[in-house]
């Protein structure tokens, strides 16, 4: 249960970061996504003020001339140049597709309506030199909606500024929040990270010393028992004495492992797989195949720890082949995925020696067993299994007679 929280607390970490860091890439992109349709309407907005201004313009040089033409009689022959142009910049500001946007709201239909009054009235008095004061009347009606049409215009950029500044302030409060937040969430993921590695290691520290104090206490026990049988002054047997031999060269292999835990904390806590796999299969003789994926060897394990178990299953596996016509060891490592994310590593030693039946097997779980005696003292598959377990792991064993053994370690990582 404690495992399933520490991962669930590990995914909503995780998944709050990248939820955190979705949002500030949504809100940068939407923050230029709307300063670019800005950019668009202040454009359009321009266009319409532009060809508004120059159709005011027109309509102050007709009225001028309109103006003599009442006072003299006589009509300017560029007065009809000048209607023709105010007609052709009304025309092609009705012709704009945005035009409609920026249109005085109590008179959506002004621009039509200047148009029609331009080909109805002032045209053709104009062509028929009468009605002059008509025409002025006309003609000061589409000047005061073409006002109405700038100012409306003005108005609307007016406020699209101040709703892209408004706009942008929060944008920006937003990416701020959630640059905040995201800096929140990897100090929350340091700070886990680093106390989940301390009680690993802890935790590590705790069980090895568990570990070795029972396999010292044992060995002893059984010297103080032979020291005591001694002091009778009984010639012990040869059997009792190489079994104290053994006792001795037991404790020295404890203090040996002892030693490479020590300058291993010293070095570092904990190196890649690919490392610890390489330092092992050098100190063999024997040729050993590896068959492990560049990203489980890549994968940071603790260096004593694994260092130790290897060395067990290699070694127990070399007092396995000599019989066998073709001796090959395997190690092979690969990262399993569950569907939840979960991800452990799966370390497997494989032989095709002798192989152990169901009684051997079971008695091979004592500690320091060995089925090749005198060769190989080491942590024996009881001690094996704790280890691997202090790490929040589990070992498998799978043992034919004749075929072989393979042991199987899963880390989590």
């Amino acid at each position: 249960m404690k495992r399933y929280l520490s991962q669930v607390s590990s995914f909503l970490l995780y998944a709050g970061l990248l939820t955190s860091v979705g949002l500030t890439i949504w809100v940068l992109l939407r923050t230029d996504v709307y300063r670019r349709e800005t950019e668009i309407v202040f454009g359009q907005s321009s266009e319409v003020q532009w060809r508004a201004s120059q159709s005011r313009d027109k309509v102050a040089r007709i009225v001028g001339y309109l103006n003599i033409a009442v006072q003299t009689g006589q009509r300017d022959p560029r007065l009809l140049t000048e209607i023709r142009m105010l007609r052709f910049n009304l025309k092609s500001l009705a012709a704009l597709e945005y035009a409609k946007d920026f249109m005085p709201p109590n008179d959506p239909n002004g621009l039509d309506r200047s148009i029609g009054l331009l080909d109805t009235v002032v045209l053709p008095n104009v062509l028929a030199q009468t009605n002059y004061n008509e025409v002025l009347h006309d003609v000061a009606l589409i000047d005061l909606y073409l006002a109405g049409l700038l100012g409306a215009t003005v108005d609307h950029s007016q406020a699209i500024s101040a709703t892209t500044r408004i706009g942008i302030d929060a944008a920006r409060n937003r990416l701020t929040f959630f640059a905040a937040l995201s800096v929140i969430i990897l100090s929350a993921i340091a700070i886990y990270q680093h106390n989940r590695d301390k009680s690993r290691e802890d935790q590590h520290i705790r069980s090895f010393s568990l570990l070795f104090a029972h396999m010292t206490r044992t060995r002893i026990a059984a010297l103080r028992l032979f020291l005591t049988y001694i002091d009778g002054k009984v010639q012990p047997s040869a059997e009792m004495t190489e079994a104290a031999l053994a006792t001795i060269l037991e404790l020295d292999s404890i203090n040996e492992g002892l030693m490479l835990i020590g300058h291993r904390r010293s070095d570092a806590r904990s190196m890649p797989l690919g490392d610890v796999v390489a330092e092992i299969a050098g100190k063999n003789k024997q040729t050993l195949i590896i068959r492990a994926s560049e990203e489980a060897l890549a994968i940071r394990v603790p260096a004593a720890q694994f260092h130790l178990l290897i060395d067990e299953l290699v070694r127990n596996a070399i007092n396995a082949i000599p019989a066998s016509k073709q001796p090959q060891i395997t190690i092979g490592a690969d990262i399993h995925r569950t569907f939840m994310g979960a991800a452990r590593l799966v370390l497997a030693v494989k032989d095709n020696g002798k192989g152990m039946s169901a009684g051997l097997l079971a008695k091979a779980r004592e500690p320091f067993f060995s089925t090749k005696a005198g060769v190989h003292v080491g942590l024996g598959l009881t001690n094996s299994v704790e280890l691997v377990k202090s790490m929040g792991g589990k070992l498998q064993i799978q043992s034919t007679p004749c075929v072989g053994t393979e042991v199987r370690i899963f880390y989590p990582i």
